[in-house]
């Protein structure tokens, strides 16, 4: 990359970052977008994994008193298999039209919460959330950024937006770590592009940082509607990219 394209993600990544720390989600697909601007998916996905770690990972230690942790075990469980499996069939799915399926789910999700009211831990069946981890698995791989896709099932499942946000956090955090070390094993040549990934962990910390400052400030029927266009205007950006 340039060195007008690397001020271009990290400034990206630091707006983005702070989108996701108050929205709960939207800012990873959106800073995905901004980096095939400039390199190969099979460059960006990898990269983009890595620098999301860090985004969610700070996230995750910010809020850390906040995670429901209730969630994260049946989350993780089918994780790491699951994203092996689609590591290797990464090729056979059509990027295209599972991006315009995820859009949809997460419009339906946001719009209808009755879709994914039922992922909502009750006694005896929190590993229901098992299918969640596992569907996050098989598709990171290849869509790289699954935000529209696990944020309204972390909402059905989270007792408030600032639970939702920490909790998605950490879930993401998770799915990032597997599938970086999945490429890691495939070869990935992450000396390549160590700047690219320097200039967006930067970023995304620092916005981190700076979204995680204002989201107990803002009211909580404003963080609803701001959570909602996140992932809607997320989620249309698959579906236009899929028609067009």
């Amino acid at each position: 990359m340039t060195g007008l394209e690397l001020v271009v993600l990290g400034v990206a990544a630091l707006a983005t970052a702070a989108l996701t720390a108050v929205a709960g989600a939207g800012g990873g697909m959106i800073l995905l977008i901004v980096m095939l601007q400039f390199v190969d998916p099979l460059v960006a996905i990898p990269a983009h994994g890595m620098i999301q770690l860090c985004s969610n990972g700070t996230r995750a230690v910010t809020l850390r008193h906040d995670v429901d942790r209730s969630l994260i075990v049946p989350f993780v469980v089918p994780l790491v298999p699951a994203t092996v499996i689609g590591y290797l069939i990464a090729d056979s799915i059509p990027r295209s039209g599972g991006r315009a399926l995820i859009g949809v789910f997460a419009l339906v999700a946001v719009w209808w919460p009755a879709a994914t009211s039922w992922l909502a831990p009750k006694p005896g069946r929190g590993s229901r959330f098992g299918i969640v981890g596992a569907f996050a698995g098989l598709v990171n791989p290849t869509l790289g950024a699954i935000g529209p896709l696990l944020a309204p099932a972390f909402r059905a499942a989270t007792a408030d937006h600032v639970a939702m946000v920490a909790t998605a956090a950490v879930g993401q955090a998770l799915g990032h770590v597997v599938k970086v070390a999945a490429f890691a094993v495939a070869g990935y040549a992450w000396s390549d592009h160590v700047g690219m990934v320097l200039v967006g962990t930067a970023g995304v910390v620092l916005g981190t940082r700076i979204g995680a400052h204002w989201l107990r400030r803002l009211d909580p029927v404003k963080l609803d509607w701001l959570f909602k266009v996140a992932v809607s205007v997320g989620s249309g950006r698959l579906l236009v990219s899929w028609v067009i």
